[in-house]
């Protein structure tokens, strides 16, 4: 009997199509595959009318070949996908010019939110130096034993006064000074200070400032690391010392702590030379200008009681009583009939002093609250008036796609 056409299905194309596993199946899976091929195999035996001994022989050779495969296809590692080279990217030089517009602005908002915010403070601190003056500065100072005490400061002066030193008026001077200190700026500090203000106002400047440049590399979309470098270059300090101090904007916006800065600290360094304390303080000269006006004023009385204190001294005992005792009864009088224009007299002059002291130390680009802020502002609003030079040709900087979403 002839043999018929065999199937079109055979174990070798089988063999060929199964060279790996595809993905989602299992060695099971596989097999199963197998031996379905096998029955196909055998059931085209029957056609042709195998013998047994040879259809068993394909049977076994099929699922030999099907578990070969299997195997080959489970120890197969499919091949790793090729990324595509990353492509380099460039910074035109117009791309650059509108970034430092951008940090110009932003320079720009941050001062004036830092301004603001130290006028506020400072208006603050105005109030409560005011409230002081009047509850205690004045009240202490216009009382009659501070006036005598006075007197009697001045007349002990004048007796150790040698040449070359400091005369009693200027000694007196002084110890007002102190006394101003003492009573009203030293307790104001506690809950305002001047210095804490200067230490705010920057932090804020530097804080409003990094959040608007941190989105600029993914707003132009480019890399970070180029916006880096490129910010890098920026100055934010600069001191002229010996040798030069400077820093960097992208130095002081990633900064933890700018007292790490060799530059800033040369920055306060310049700042208390400016204003003669450690930090912004209201300026010594106003409140002398005002204590000079008192000590004026007093000197027509002085003299008078600073005799009666020292021939006291002198006479002792019960004369000496006596005449302190006279003194005192006569200078009661005339302070109960002064102490009204005295006190007005001093608010007039403390309160003119104030309002000096307060601008000085809101609006002193130098040696003020904001001293550190300007000197910021303006390194950096000056290198975006007066552009960095861009290199020629403009460098290549790999793109890693992930920096710019």
């Amino acid at each position: 009997m002839s043999k018929s056409t065999p199937s079109s299905v055979t174990a070798e194309e089988a063999v060929a199509r199964m060279d790996y596993i595809p993905e989602g199946f299992t060695l099971a899976d596989m097999l199963s595959a197998f031996r379905e091929e096998a029955d196909v195999e055998l059931y085209n035996a029957k056609i042709d009318h195998l013998p047994d001994p040879d259809r068993l022989w394909l049977v076994s050779y099929s699922l030999l070949i099907a578990l070969v495969a299997a195997l080959g296809g489970c120890s197969h590692k499919p091949s790793q996908p090729v990324s595509p080279p990353v492509p380099l990217y460039h910074v035109l030089p117009g791309t650059w010019r509108a970034i430092d517009e951008q940090i110009f602005s932003a320079s720009v908002h941050a001062r004036h939110e830092s301004d603001a915010y130290a006028r506020v403070t400072m208006d603050e601190w105005r109030w409560r130096v005011r409230q002081r003056i009047e509850d205690m500065f004045i009240p202490w100072y216009s009382s009659y034993w501070t006036q005598q005490w006075i007197a009697t400061k001045v007349a002990w002066y004048k007796l150790q006064y040698t040449e070359g030193e400091a005369i009693p008026e200027e000694r007196l001077v002084s110890y007002l000074q102190e006394q101003f200190t003492a009573q009203v700026l030293e307790p104001v500090s506690s809950f305002v200070d001047p210095y804490i203000v200067m230490q705010e106002t920057t932090a804020g400047y530097l804080r409003d400032l990094k959040d608007r440049l941190d989105p600029l590399p993914f707003d132009f979309r480019i890399p970070v690391d180029a916006f880096n470098q490129h910010v890098n270059a920026i100055p934010a300090i600069v001191v002229p010392a010996v040798p030069l101090q400077d820093a960097s904007l992208y130095e002081v916006i990633q900064a933890t702590d700018l007292s790490e800065l060799p530059a800033y600290e040369t920055l306060l360094q310049q700042i208390t030379a400016v204003s003669g304390a450690a930090g912004p303080t209201p300026s010594p000269d106003r409140l002398q200008a005002v204590t000079r006006r008192a000590v004026t004023q007093l000197a027509g009385s002085l003299p008078l009681r600073g005799s009666a204190t020292a021939a006291s001294a002198i006479v002792g005992g019960f004369f000496g009583v006596l005449i302190s005792a006279g003194a005192a009864t006569w200078s009661v009088v005339e302070h109960d009939h002064n102490k009204p224009g005295i006190e007005a007299q001093l608010r007039e002059n403390l309160d003119a002093a104030l309002d000096l002291m307060w601008q000085s130390l809101l609006e002193d680009q130098q040696g003020g609250v904001t001293a550190v802020v300007h000197h910021m502002s303006t390194q950096i609003e000056n290198a975006m008036f007066y552009p960095l030079p861009l290199p020629m040709p403009p460098p290549a900087y790999s793109l890693d796609p992930a920096l710019l979403f």
